[in-house]
């Protein structure tokens, strides 16, 4: 296992509420491996697309074994 560092940039759906912002974040870093930490790092809105851009700060945790992490290892 390894971690590693990434910043990411995420669109954040017009439709999708606050309240659901975590969930949404964690189910789209899985995909790059275990999040052991995020950050949020800023927000920008562009109007003219109505939409939000959330820059992320990262540390993953890289299963080498596998590739890819298991869904249900993260709680």
């Amino acid at each position: 296992m390894n971690l590693e560092f990434i910043e990411l940039d995420l669109d954040w759906p017009s439709e999708l509420s606050i309240f659901d912002l975590k969930n949404y974040i964690l189910s789209r870093l899985i995909e790059y491996g275990e999040p052991l930490r995020w950050a949020i790092t800023s927000v920008t809105t562009h109007s003219e697309k109505k939409i939000q851009i959330i820059s992320l700060e990262v540390v993953l945790i890289i299963n080498q074994d596998k590739g890819k992490v298991n869904n249900t290892e993260l709680n």
